[in-house]
C-alpha cells in the first residue's frame, strides 16, 4: 500500500513538471508570434505605402506619355502639312576644262580652254517632289540655264560667247496618279517616252555633252496626259506608254498628237526592244501632217552594254520664207545613235558613241524640190571615274564632221571636255 501511495505521488509530480515545461514554451513561442505579427504589419504598412507610391508614379507615366503622344501627334500633324512625302533634288553640271579646235570652211579656229557654267550644256535643275497622298503625286522640275553658245554648229565659227544671260525655264511639272489594276495617269508638262535615252536622261552619267545633233532628234517636250501600264509575263514583260498631246512644242491647232511608245523586255537574253510612233499636225489651222517614229533596242550581257536607236520625224509642207511665193518643202529630221558602254568595276566606265544625223533647214536646194540640211557626223569617246554613284567625272572628247547639203556650209572639229555631273 506505501509503496502505491509513493508510486501515485511520484507519477503526480512527473506529470506536473512536464507541463510546466509546456506552459513555458508555449509562452515564449506566444511572444515570437506576436512579435512576427508586429513585423508583418508594420510590413504591410510599408508595402501599402509604397504601392501608394508606386500607383503616383503610374499616373504620372500615364500623364507623360499622354503628354508625348499629344506632342508627337502634333509633330506628325505639322509633318503631314509641311513636309511629309516632300522631296528635294537636282542635276548640277559643270566643266572643269573645256577646249575646241578645227576647221570652218577650211579657215583654222580654236576656243581657249576654260571651265565653269559654259554654254547651254551646262544646266542646273531643280526638282521638287510631293506625295499628296498614296495615289497621287506632283513632281515639277526647274531649269536654270546658261544662255552662251560653246558647243560649235553650222553656219557659224569655231568660238565662245564671252557674256552669258541666265535662262529660267519650266522643264516639267506634272500629277501622277496611280489607278486600279497597276495603271498609271500622268498629266501636265513633261519629257515626253519618245526617246528613253534622253526622256530617262539616261545619258547624263555615260557623256557630258550629248552628240551634235541628237538632241534634235531625240527630244520631245509636250504638255497632254501619259497612260502607262506594265503587262508582266513568264519571260518577258511588255511596258506600255500612251499619250494624247497638246503638240504645244510643234502647233497651236486644236488637233490633239497622239504617241505610243512600247518597249518588251526579254529576261533570259537582257534584250529590250524599243518602238515609238507619233502623229499630229504641225501647223496652226491643223491641215499638215506630222510624223515622228522612234526603233532601237537596249542589250547587256555582263559588263558591257549596247544600245541604239534610228529615228525619223516628217513635217508636210514646212514653209521655207526665202520669196514672197513662200514656197514649201517637206521637212525632215533622221538619223542614228550608237553606243557602247563597258564597266570596268562599280568606279570606272568607257563610252563610245557614233552618231549621224540630218536636220532640215529653212531654204531649198537648187530647183526648189526639197529643204536643205545640215548633216552631222560625231563620234564620242568617254572615260568616267563615279565618285559616288549619282556624281560622276567625265572626261569626253568628240569629233565632228558637218556640212550643209548645198555645200555653202562646212565645219570639223576635235572637243575635249572633263565635267562633272552630279544628281542629288
Amino acid at each position: 500500500m506505501k509503496r502505491l501511495i509513493v508510486f501515485i505521488i511520484a507519477g503526480l509530480l512527473i506529470f506536473s513538471s512536464s507541463s510546466f515545461v509546456s506552459a513555458d514554451e508555449v509562452s515564449d513561442l506566444k511572444a515570437k508570434i506576436e512579435a512576427l505579427e508586429t513585423a508583418v504589419n508594420s510590413l504591410k504598412s510599408q508595402l501599402g505605402n509604397l504601392e501608394a507610391k508606386q500607383n503616383v508614379q503610374t499616373d504620372n507615366v500615364k500623364k507623360i506619355s499622354g503628354l508625348e503622344e499629344s506632342i508627337q501627334k502634333l509633330k506628325e500633324s505639322q509633318v503631314g502639312t509641311l513636309g511629309e512625302g516632300l522631296t528635294i533634288g537636282g542635276h548640277l553640271k559643270f566643266a572643269l576644262y573645256d577646249r575646241t579646235q578645227g576647221k570652218h570652211n577650211g579657215t583654222d579656229q580654236h576656243t581657249n580652254g576654260s571651265a565653269g557654267f559654259i554654254g547651254p550644256d551646262s544646266p542646273l535643275y531643280l526638282m521638287v517632289g510631293k506625295e499628296l497622298s498614296d495615289v497621287l503625286r506632283l513632281d515639277v522640275r526647274t531649269m536654270y540655264e546658261v544662255a552662251a553658245r560653246a558647243t560649235p554648229s553650222l553656219g557659224s565659227d569655231i568660238s565662245r560667247t564671252t557674256s552669258t544671260t541666265i535662262a529660267t525655264t519650266v522643264d516639267t511639272a506634272y500629277m501622277t496618279a496611280l489607278l486600279p489594276q497597276g495603271y498609271e495617269l500622268k498629266v501636265g508638262q513633261m519629257r515626253v517616252m519618245f526617246s528613253e535615252d534622253y526622256a530617262k536622261e539616261t545619258w547624263w552619267h555615260e557623256l557630258y555633252n550629248l552628240n551634235k545633233g541628237t538632241c534634235t532628234i531625240q527630244s520631245w517636250h509636250d504638255f497632254g496626259a501619259e497612260l502607262y501600264k506594265n503587262i508582266d509575263f513568264d519571260k518577258w514583260s511588255l511596258p506600255v506608254y500612251f499619250y494624247l498631246l497638246n503638240g504645244s512644242s510643234v502647233d497651236n491647232n486644236e488637233n490633239k498628237t497622239v504617241l505610243l511608245h512600247i518597249a518588251p523586255e526579254f529576261f533570259q537574253t537582257k534584250l529590250r526592244l524599243l518602238g515609238s510612233f507619233g502623229y499630229g499636225k504641225w501647223d496652226d489651222k491643223g491641215k499638215e501632217d506630222m510624223l515622228r517614229t522612234a526603233y532601237g533596242f537596249d542589250w547587256n550581257y555582263q559588263k558591257f552594254n549596247l544600245r541604239g536607236e534610228y529615228i525619223y520625224s516628217l513635217y508636210k509642207d514646212k514653209q521655207v520664207p526665202l520669196t514672197a511665193l513662200t514656197p514649201t518643202a517637206d521637212g525632215k529630221n533622221e538619223g542614228y545613235w550608237v553606243k557602247a558602254i563597258y564597266t570596268f568595276n562599280p568606279k570606272w566606265k568607257a563610252v563610245v558613241e557614233q552618231s549621224y544625223v540630218d536636220l532640215y533647214k529653212a531654204g531649198l536646194t537648187t530647183g526648189q524640190k526639197s529643204m536643205i540640211s545640215d548633216e552631222y557626223s560625231s563620234t564620242s569617246l568617254a572615260l568616267d571615274y563615279s565618285v559616288t554613284p549619282s556624281s560622276t567625272i567625265i572626261t569626253q572628247y568628240e569629233n565632228v564632221n558637218a556640212h550643209r547639203s548645198d555645200d555653202s556650209d562646212k565645219l570639223d572639229y576635235g572637243r575635249i571636255t572633263m565635267g562633272w555631273r552630279t544628281t542629288f
